[in-house]
């Protein structure tokens, strides 16, 4: 062999490539899926030699095939093929005796997944200061540019693999954030949660110290606006409202005290941001259930009438929606909810299919009124047949 010098490197986090000098081989489409997904599995178990048997069961398994040795050789042959721009000759990159294939052992084969695992082991360590963990934290962070080879994610051999450099990576992240919360690297720390939202978007963690970093680098807006985009999120794929520090955080970023101020005028600003909006004001569950317990200790003094209403919308079953109606459904409710009360009255999603609204009327039946109007912009705004609507509300007893 004449290139017993050349080092082979493979990426295999976030797509497949293989590079040898200045020559790189890439996965960059859907087609010739087999010859990738052999070529895959080769160098994932470079360590040794596979059996002609095994790779016809994991290639053949469900389909029926007169000859499958010699469509393994066909499929090998396609294999070589894909290796040829690299520069090597292909026989010297896959070994071969008559019973079994695999990826040289005479070339250095370097690959990201190792190096990535390399550098998390060596961040967990107990003998390393939190500097040198956190440069190698960083390293790792910037290594991981996705999941374990993504266009097999669905493999049965990929998935256990995938599993565990994915729990690697979160770890990792949680390591890392930690690691920047202490220094207040406030920057990099979104740097950090957005490449790693890119990747999973439903990594809480992420989300949690991006929201925080914005508010603490200044931009509570952007932190809020995030804040609500996460919490629809969550409540809209799962049916879930924030946890508990979840909802900490958004008490700290919504009480905007940038130290001591004697100026009113500067205060009723600050009060009133948000507050142009047209329509009800929509709020979150844990703020609707403060101003219900203050209209409660308020109308001990005053007397007056308020009610507390329920609207739930559902198929005619009274089941729950599928999750595509459900999402449209919703926010067609809430925007017909919003239009049709007064700019004082308040309301709030209650769960994923219901909402709450408190409304000062003198009488039940003034209440069946607003709710009717709601239901029947609702329907001029979204009409299908299978939709239920039902109501329910009950007058505000005094705390």
């Amino acid at each position: 062999m004449n290139n017993k010098n050349e080092i082979i490197y493979v990426n295999m986090l976030g797509e497949f490539s293989i590079t040898i000098g200045s020559q790189t081989i890439m996965d960059r489409n859907n087609q010739s899926k087999k010859p990738w997904s052999l070529l895959e599995y080769l160098i994932t178990f470079r360590d040794r030699n596979i059996p002609v048997e095994e790779l016809i069961d994991l290639f053949w398994k469900d389909e029926a095939s007169n000859n499958p040795a010699g469509a393994l050789k066909t499929l090998m042959f396609r294999v070589r093929k894909l290796l040829d721009p690299l520069g090597v000759p292909p026989q010297d990159l896959i070994t071969q005796n008559r019973k079994a294939y695999g990826w040289t052992k005479e070339l250095t084969t370097i690959t990201d997944t190792d190096r990535f695992e390399d550098l998390c082991l060596r961040s967990e360590a107990t003998d390393i200061n939190s500097e040198e963990c956190l440069t190698l934290c960083l390293e790792a962070v910037a290594l991981y540019k996705g999941n374990f080879l993504p266009k097999s994610e669905w493999e049965s051999w990929v998935v256990p693999i995938h599993t565990y450099y994915h729990t690697l990576y979160q770890n990792l992240i949680h390591r890392t954030l930690l690691l920047l919360d202490e220094q207040k690297d406030y920057p990099t720390i979104i740097d950090v949660c957005q490449q790693a939202i890119a990747i999973d978007q439903y990594e809480e963690d992420a989300h949690y110290y991006l929201i925080y970093a914005l508010y603490q680098s200044g931009n509570q807006y952007m932190a809020m606006e995030h804040y609500q985009h996460v919490n629809d999120m969550f409540y809209n794929e799962f049916a879930i409202t924030p946890s508990a520090r979840f909802k900490e955080l958004y008490k700290l970023i919504s009480d905007k005290k940038h130290g001591i101020t004697m100026d009113l005028s500067t205060i009723q600003e600050t009060l009133m941001e948000g507050a142009k909006e047209k329509g009800a004001f929509c709020c979150e569950p844990s703020v609707f259930r403060d101003v219900y317990q203050l209209e409660t200790r308020a109308i001990e003094r005053t007397g007056d009438s308020i009610f507390l209403c329920l609207i739930t919308i559902s198929n005619l079953k009274g089941e729950l929606l599928k999750p595509s109606v459900q999402t449209r459904a919703m926010d067609e409710l809430g925007e017909s909810i919003r239009t049709s009360l007064r700019r004082g009255d308040i309301y709030s999603r209650y769960s994923v299919s219901q909402y709450l609204m408190l409304l000062p009327t003198a009488t039940y039946e003034n209440g069946e009124m607003v709710l009717k109007r709601i239901i029947q912009n609702f329907k001029k705004a979204y009409s299908r047949k299978d939709l239920s609507i039902t109501y329910s509300l009950q007058s505000i007893i005094p705390s």
